[in-house]
Parts: structure tokens; C-alpha cells; sequence
């Protein structure tokens, strides 16, 4: 099977990884190169304490658990399969006692959606997934970007890099967080998955700030990609976003987390 697909005004390219999931790269739509790179780094599970009192705490482990999702946990193929107005690929995981099924959709008025669907023998009433996906947006290029939130009823420019949690403020279609490209005047819009407790790091790129190979990259560290942020501007760089999900047991499962997003402009 081509790691090239060209369908549905896309046309991208993917590779299974060690341990980030499916990663998509170089995905062009109308043509015009949007997506650099997107993966998922890796899926992270807690289990909540049974006491608030920590002198009563057994001081059993608790998490964050991390196992990766790649070509050792991979179980069958990678399939791509056209729909309606679209191309999707997908592929299934056995990590431990959970089980994964990550998407790729690609339609063709310039919706993408990578999700993941949680489920297996191992979901726990006491425990909350979070899913963390990367993104390298490049609108027409890596540099001359801006990133925005949508607060106070109004979309509003970051100047420096942060974390941006959902507050459940929206535009009209949605959306919550965006990125611009100054040059085009095109965007990237996203807004969060149905139920999904969700934030997002905007962070200015750099060679090797990508997943490692842990969520934490020492003992007591900060875990990722929060380790990234500091502050350096964002206006007019080249910026990367993280997307994370925090999935909480009293969702129903198997459930689906992730981002929409939408290509405007172009």
C-alpha cells in the first residue's frame, strides 16, 4: 500500500511509527501545504486515589501509565477506505489491557480529524485517559504565523507561548483555538471533540522539541509537552500546537477523542 494518498482534495503522507501512533506528514490541500507533521505521541492513563487524606493513602502507583502506540502494540493492518466526501485511515491497538482505534479523516471541503476511540477490558471507573497529539501546521510555509484563542466573546492574538485550556467558550462554528498564516490570511481552526475536557500548548517550534521517548524525561521533571513552553513570541514563527484530551471515567466507552479541524482561506 502507497504511503502517498491523493483523494478528496489531499493529497499527504503517512508512516506507522515506533511510537507516536500513525503520523501524517506533507499533507497539501487544493494543493497548498497545510500540515508538516501530526502524530500521537502518546496516551497517558491515571488512576484517580480512593483517598483525598494522604496519610491514608495506600501509596500504590496511580500513573500516569504510558505504553507505547506503534508497530509493536499495532494489531492487524493499516487501512485506508474512502467514505462519502472523504478518505480515512485507521488502524487498532493493544497496549496492555486497553485497546485504540486511531483515525485520519480527511474530507474534502478541508476538515480534518485525527481521533482516537478508548475502550478494552482494562477501562476503570477511577481512571482518566489523555490523549496527546502533536501538530506542525505550515500555511503556505513554517514562519509568518499567529496563534489565536477565542475569549471574552472575541478571538484574541497570543503574543508568547502557554497553555490554553478549554474554557468553554466558542465562536459560532465552534471553534476555540486557531492558527493564521499572516502571508495567505488562511487558518486553521480547531474545536474540541464532543465532551472532550481539552487544552492546547502553543509553543514556538524547535529541532527536537517532539515527543520523547516518555512523558516525563526524567524523575520529577515537568511532563511534556508543558516542559516546552516558556516564553518566547509567537508572532510571525514557526509555531507547533499540542492538542490534549482529558477523558474522564464517567464518559461513556468506548469513547472518541480529538480535535476538528477545519482549513479556511485557501
Amino acid at each position: 500500500m502507497s504511503n502517498v494518498i491523493t483523494e478528496a482534495n489531499w493529497k499527504f503522507h503517512w508512516r506507522l511509527t515506533e511510537s507516536a501512533g500513525i503520523m501524517i506528514y506533507l499533507a497539501d490541500f487544493k494543493g497548498r501545504r497545510v500540515l508538516w507533521e501530526g502524530s500521537l505521541p502518546y496516551v497517558t492513563v491515571d488512576h484517580q486515589r480512593q483517598e483525598v487524606d494522604p496519610q491514608k493513602d495506600p501509596n500504590e502507583p496511580h500513573g500516569p501509565w504510558w505504553i507505547p502506540l506503534g508497530t509493536r502494540t499495532l494489531v492487524g493492518p493499516v487501512r485506508v477506505q474512502s467514505f462519502r466526501g472523504g478518505v480515512e485511515l485507521s488502524a487498532n491497538f493493544v497496549a496492555g489491557p486497553y485497546q485504540y482505534t486511531q483515525l485520519w479523516r480527511f474530507h474534502d471541503d478541508g476538515r480534518l480529524c485525527p481521533w482516537l476511540t478508548i475502550g478494552g477490558p482494562g477501562v476503570h471507573d477511577q481512571h482518566t485517559y489523555h490523549p496527546h497529539f502533536r501538530f506542525d501546521f505550515d500555511l503556505d510555509g513554517a514562519d509568518d504565523d499567529a496563534f489565536e484563542r477565542f475569549e471574552e466573546g472575541r478571538w484574541q492574538r497570543v503574543e508568547r507561548e502557554g497553555w490554553f485550556p478549554y474554557s468553554g467558550e466558542a465562536d459560532e462554528q465552534g471553534n476555540v483555538w486557531r492558527q493564521i498564516d499572516f502571508g495567505s490570511r488562511a487558518s486553521i481552526n480547531i474545536r474540541p471533540h464532543t465532551w472532550d475536557d481539552a487544552e492546547v500548548f502553543a509553543i514556538r517550534y524547535h529541532d527536537g522539541e517532539w515527543a520523547p521517548f516518555s512523558p516525563r524525561s526524567s524523575q520529577g521533571s515537568q511532563p511534556f509537552p508543558a516542559g516546552y513552553v516558556g516564553d518566547e513570541e509567537l508572532d510571525g514563527k514557526d509555531v507547533s500546537l499540542w492538542y490534549v484530551a482529558h477523558v474522564h471515567f464517567d464518559q461513556s466507552f468506548p469513547y472518541t477523542a480529538g480535535p476538528w479541524i477545519r482549513v479556511e482561506g485557501l
